[in-house]
């Protein structure tokens, strides 16, 4: 059974670029594209990771989805990625204190550190 990733995402270009490598992994991509739509998934499936874009349009962005999975005892210990252009030291440390294992900066990353990223953290390195 393949692993699943919860992706919260809202650019369409990067959606289907990154989507496109992600789905040609060993993952099962379940892609929404905002909050409101990532917690109403969230309360029918636990994933094994989750990545979240910070800024997505909607009632609930990408803090929001963390602060509502802290509140699930069934996703607070689910491995949660950061993939935004938000590259403020303040915004990187509430990721953080929300329970982001990992913070990575668009703008400054390759497909394939996202995907190894993504790896990593469906096995737990």
């Amino acid at each position: 059974m393949k692993k699943k990733l919860l992706w919260l995402e809202d650019d369409a270009l990067l959606g289907q670029i990154l989507g496109k490598s992600l789905q040609a992994t060993e993952f099962e991509l379940i892609h929404v594209k905002d909050g409101v739509e990532a917690v109403k998934v969230l309360k029918e499936i636990v994933p094994d990771v989750v990545m979240v874009d910070l800024l997505v349009p909607g009632e609930i962005d990408g803090f929001g989805v963390l602060v509502e999975m802290n509140l699930d005892p069934r996703l607070k210990n689910v491995p949660k990625i950061v993939l935004s252009n938000l590259s403020n030291q303040a915004d990187i440390d509430r990721a953080r204190s929300l329970g982001a294992n990992t913070f990575i900066v668009k703008a400054a990353s390759s497909i394939d550190l996202i995907i190894t990223e993504v790896r990593n953290q469906m096995t737990g390195k």
